[in-house]
């Protein structure tokens, strides 16, 4: 009986030995066929497309060749091409079993000239085809504004838009099947080119977030001009200890409106604050400021205007990190502004241009005849109508893009389409403490642009609340923002709907999201 026994396990573990054997064998010719099929695809037509290389990744791979951060969890298709031959793009394709028929494209901000890579690598691991382009030019082209209209055009708005048609041809050829769904995500720069889509080419996707979008990227350029002959004129008067005095001051000050004395100001904008409360006297000389020194930060706070008074701007938030950064710029030598390059080589078409010889009032409203970076218009009827959703968030203390702007062209959509009409499809969530797109020391993790958040779903991740959105009807609500500390969330914030504001409940910690309420 044992030996007949034993026999009969054998052939047991055989049958199973043999089909795990079958399974792998399967499963092996299942990724010969893949990455035959992408090796393939480089041989694709479609017009106005060259694909310059295709090439298979392996889960896992990192650091061989994959110009992203992160380990790569699924089998994936690298197509490397061009279009219209000077158009750069990425897409890369999940494997067919692990596609959820999306596509999702990242934007690229300052000059562009590269690839966004965190979204491309993000997209492909939650099985999105994910896609990104250079905007027409490589980063290397420190001059590729000279070039003429055509690369002005392919920046402010053509590339992102042609990256949508052709990688919906490119998915459509490799799998056989449409794309069901597209998203579209991006800050900064990345950020206007989203505004950019919503409002000019609202087909192109179903789904858009823009963060800190700088939808008046030719008065925020001139601002940013400005802030430089004015740090240049001040010389010494202000150095950085100084400017981090009075944004630190100024937090101080107005912490609490919330309820919580928590290092965060909820709405800068409701904050009081007078640089003339950091004045010396005769017991007071250290951290504090002079009479020049007051005069000075009021200056650079306070609405912009031109050299003939007419109003650019509503001025910088208090709270934020000044820099005191002066001409030339503060890159020198290295990448340069996108302020400079757009007066020196756009307007002026000099790459030595002085920019000390800027002025607002002659120099600003030439930037239009070169290329339209605005993205400020408020009519997105075509987005809207088309059930198109759109979530914008902004840092209350970003130094580069006013928290201001963001605000003022979400009051412009509320004018339009009313609240209720507006939360049908928008919104806006304000980030207090948070600096340029991510950064400071606040909860700045809600997997906006850039990497997931440390939880994936809709209350933390907002990619998944747009998703969410977009496939199930769902609205968001408050969004938690986190921020890490040996991988774990030891501060969490909710981020509210604006205008409403999160207000410390009266107990519980109050660096838990669950001791505030949005209202």
């Amino acid at each position: 009986m044992t030996g007949k026994r034993t026999v009969h396990c054998s052939r047991g573990m055989l049958r199973v030995g043999l089909l795990l054997g079958l399974a792998a064998f399967n499963i092996s010719v299942q990724a010969g066929d893949a990455a035959s099929h992408c090796l393939d695809f480089s041989n694709v037509s479609v017009p106005d497309v060259r694909i310059t290389r295709s090439t298979p990744v392996l889960p896992a791979a990192r650091g061989v060749g994959i110009p992203a951060q992160g380990a790569v969890r699924v089998p994936f298709c690298r197509v490397e091409g061009e279009i219209e031959g000077d158009i750069g793009f990425e897409l890369w394709l999940p494997d067919s079993n692990h596609w959820n028929q999306r596509l999702l494209s990242g934007g690229v901000g300052g000059q562009a000239g590269t690839f966004s890579y965190p979204t491309l690598l993000r997209g492909v691991n939650r099985g999105y085809a994910s896609a990104s382009t250079d905007t027409g030019h490589k980063v290397t082209d420190t001059h590729w504004l000279l070039k003429g209209q055509r690369q002005a055009e392919n920046y402010a708005e053509r590339a992102n838009h042609l990256l949508a048609v052709k990688t919906k041809a490119l998915i459509q050829s490799f799998y056989g099947r449409t794309t069901q769904h597209a998203f579209f995500v991006g800050c900064s720069g990345g950020g206007r080119q989203a505004m950019t889509e919503v409002q000019r080419y609202p087909d192109d996707y179903d789904g858009v977030i823009a963060g800190a979008p700088g939808v008046n990227t030719p008065e925020m350029s001139a601002r940013r001009l400005w802030e430089m002959q004015m740090h240049t004129r001040w010389g010494r008067l202000m150095q950085q200890r100084d400017w981090d005095l009075v944004a630190r001051a100024s937090r101080q000050a107005c912490d609490g409106t919330d309820g919580a004395q928590d290092g965060l100001v909820e709405n800068p904008a409701q904050c009081r604050f007078d640089p003339a409360s950091l004045a010396c006297n005769a017991g007071t000389t250290k951290d504090c400021l002079s009479t020049e020194q007051i005069e000075a930060v009021r200056t650079l706070h306070a609405p912009l205007r031109d050299e003939n008074g007419k109003t650019v701007d509503r001025g910088l938030p208090y709270g934020i990190r000044v820099s005191a950064d002066a001409l030339p710029e503060p890159f020198t030598p290295g990448p340069r502004y996108l302020a400079v390059v757009l007066f020196s080589e756009g307007v002026y078409r000099d790459p030595h241009w002085d920019p000390a010889q800027f002025r607002i009032a002659r120099d600003l409203a030439r930037v239009d005849q070169v290329m339209n970076l605005h993205a400020d218009n408020p009519d997105v009827d075509r987005f809207r109508s088309k059930g198109g959703k759109l979530i914008m968030y902004q840092g209350w203390s970003d130094p580069l893009v006013s928290a201001y702007s963001t605000v003022d062209y979400f009051d412009a959509l509320t004018r339009r389409y009313g609240a209720q009409g507006l939360a049908q499809f928008s919104k806006l969530y304000m980030v207090p403490g948070m600096a340029h797109c991510r950064g400071g020391d606040v909860p700045d993790q809600f997997g906006g642009m850039g990497d997931d958040a440390p939880l994936i779903d809709a209350r933390h991740d907002m990619l998944s609340a747009l998703e969410s959105w977009v496939l199930q009807g769902q609205a968001p609500r408050e969004i938690v923002a986190s921020q890490l500390q040996n991988a774990t969330a030891s501060w969490t914030r909710p981020l509210c709907p604006y205008p409403q504001q999160a207000h410390y409940k009266g107990e519980g910690s109050v660096l838990r999201a669950e001791s505030h309420v949005c209202r």
